[in-house]
């Protein structure tokens, strides 16, 4: 019996060994790629006019993970959304013919954000900040991340975007398209899994 014990133990100290990363994992820092599925984006506007209410879902995003072994607030986070690849669910007609409008005003349909630094909030909670381009436009950016996993094999995290559009951020012809969004509330509600190769 305490031969089989032996064996037992070793086996379950090995296996542990085994779901941990490999030390030469952490000795650099490591690129992730964004796993689709299981990630989700996913976005609501709530509005007094009833064209403008909505919940959907984007399909096409992209982005890396450079993990640092020596922290979190050392890594960086690269992330790609193809913004005309919203999607609504079959009752929002009118709402999804207002989206493929307003971004054919566009010539560039693509969002792009590219984190500058990493800080702590809280315990496992931290502030990335970023520059955020669309429209060939670019501008700080800061949103609030929840790390809900951190390894080499598989990193996931999670944020929420919450917030009310301003007068002066909209333009005068998507004001033409879409009257009464300023003063809408607006959300963006992502899970991101990374992991060497990707999920496509």
């Amino acid at each position: 019996m305490r031969i089989l014990a032996t064996i037992t133990t070793s086996l379950l100290a090995l296996s542990a060994l085994a779901a941990l990363p490999s030390s030469s994992a952490w000795a650099t820092p490591v690129t992730l790629h964004l796993s689709r599925p299981p990630s989700t984006v996913n976005f609501g506007v709530t509005s007094p006019s009833p064209a403008l209410t909505m919940n959907g879902s984007f399909k096409d995003f992209t982005g890396e993970l450079l993990l640092d072994p020596s922290g979190f607030e050392q890594s960086s986070i690269k992330l790609s959304l193809n913004l005309s690849s919203a999607q609504l669910p079959p009752d929002q007609v009118l709402q999804a013919i207002l989206i493929q409008t307003t971004l054919a005003r566009f010539r560039d349909q693509s969002g792009t954000f590219a984190s500058t630094s990493i800080e702590p909030l809280e315990v496992g909670t931290y502030l990335v900040t970023g520059n955020t381009t669309w429209a060939s436009k670019t501008k700080e950016t800061s949103v609030p991340v929840e790390v809900l996993k951190l390894s080499a094999s598989r990193s996931e995290i999670r944020f929420l975007l919450d917030g009310t559009v301003r007068p002066q951020d909209v333009r005068p012809d998507v004001a033409k398209i879409a009257p009464g969004i300023s003063g809408s509330r607006g959300w963006a509600k992502a899970t991101l899994v990374f992991s060497p190769r990707g999920l496509r």
